[in-house]
């Protein structure tokens, strides 16, 4: 694959959830299909559990199983695997609640701009996710102009580790000191490719100050602001 270079950058990556969409009215929707879902099928469950309680369960499962903290669709299994057992449902209730859910997770309303900017860099750059959720950008329609997703359930490991970055580069065949990640989290983004030995642009979407450290390569305000970074002409 080749692309055009600008300012040494070969490759731009991006974080998904609150970059190229808002994440919690997504999640928040699928949640309460989730449960009104279990209510209507196994209720032995809704009766004992209501839907914070449930999400509170699977944060424990979270804070108690290190060795899959990371990977947030086996938690979630994990978790409604414990309480179907609970009350003596079947594992298949499971399998139809997780792909439930995982379908009205993918129902995604990108920003304003995140279609435009992205076809935009398609045509300059090998393009990448990195990310720590669990959308399948496959099923999503902006899934189309991305080469490559890097997911923490993949890896093993979540941003901020350097392994997150270091897969996109063996992935993108391109070295990391090449890569311009963008993302809105200071510490799983920013300061995670930085540290990984890649570029970071923080998109500061809220315009929240920088807590301090080590400063972010480039600073935006909005992804049209991309293209001066990079150098190339803006479709927007």
């Amino acid at each position: 694959m080749v692309k055009t270079t600008r300012l040494e950058i070969e490759c731009v990556t991006l974080d998904l959830d609150d970059t190229l969409w808002p994440v919690e009215p997504t999640i928040a929707r699928a949640e309460q299909k989730l449960y009104q879902w279990i209510e209507e099928n196994y209720p032995l469950v809704s009766n004992a559990y209501t839907q914070q309680d449930i999400a509170a369960k699977r944060m424990a499962l979270q804070n108690s199983r290190a060795d899959i903290a990371h990977n947030v669709t086996e938690l979630r299994y994990c978790s409604l695997l414990e309480m179907a057992g609970e009350f003596g449902y079947d594992k298949i209730l499971v399998q139809q609640a997780m792909k439930l859910f995982r379908y009205h997770r993918n129902q995604v309303e990108p920003f304003e701009f995140s279609e435009s900017i992205l076809s935009n860099l398609q045509q300059h750059f090998i393009v990448g996710a990195i990310t720590n959720g669990n959308a399948q950008l496959d099923k999503i329609s902006i899934g189309k102009y991305f080469d490559f997703v890097v997911t923490a359930e993949e890896v093993g490991v979540s941003k901020p580790h350097p392994g997150m970055f270091e897969h996109a580069s063996n992935l993108a065949g391109v070295e990391l000191a090449k890569i311009m990640h963008v993302g809105d989290s200071v510490q799983t983004d920013v300061l995670g490719a930085m540290n990984a030995g890649c570029k970071a642009v923080w998109y500061n979407r809220k315009r929240q100050p920088w807590p301090g450290g080590q400063n972010p390569h480039h600073v935006v305000h909005c992804l049209t602001e991309l293209p001066a970074i990079l150098n190339i002409n803006s479709d927007n």
